[in-house]
């Protein structure tokens, strides 16, 4: 019998011990509410609670966009017309998704477009941030690497066929 009380008893505190440790869990956070931070207002506020939701544009009507080729042939689109007046103004129904135009042209501020001598490839500018006159030179350096890698394992597959 003194057995069966004394875990009723165990069992009953710790009932009591959670739902005390939950109470000062929920005191700590409701604190937040209250305590002030250093610029004077309260460090958690409803609206820090709220999520982030973009607001939707409510206009239903048309929406412009100009599309037009770049000088490498890519189809460009934008909310703003190219400067030099080409292209074409598409005129699309409904709500759509568009993004502000950014200009994009000091990304590409003095690169110019370098060719491999050895193969005739071109290396479009974006792909590389290397100077055009240092891209032999690496080509050549990543040639001697693989000339390497290419002599070792030959020297093992020399050692390892001799030992059958």
């Amino acid at each position: 019998m003194r057995k069966r009380y004394t875990h009723l008893v165990i069992n009953l505190e710790l009932n009591v011990l959670i739902k005390a440790m939950i109470v000062v869990l929920l005191a700590a956070f409701a604190g937040l509410f209250f305590l002030t931070g250093p610029n004077g207002e309260p460090i958690l506020s409803l609206d820090d609670l709220k999520p982030d939701v973009p607001e939707l544009d409510s206009n239903t009507g048309t929406t412009k966009v100009y599309k037009w080729q770049d000088e490498n042939g890519v189809w460009q689109f934008s909310n703003q017309p190219i400067d030099e007046g080409q292209g074409e103004v598409l005129e699309l129904d409904g709500i759509i998704n568009t993004m502000p135009a950014t200009d994009t042209s000091i990304l590409n501020a003095g690169r110019t477009t370098s060719s491999l001598p050895s193969s005739g490839m071109s290396i479009p500018p974006s792909l590389t941030t290397l100077p055009g006159d240092k891209v032999q030179e690496m080509m050549d350096t990543v040639n001697n690497l693989q000339q390497s890698v290419d002599d070792r394992k030959a020297d093992i597959d020399q050692m390892t066929s001799g030992k059958n």
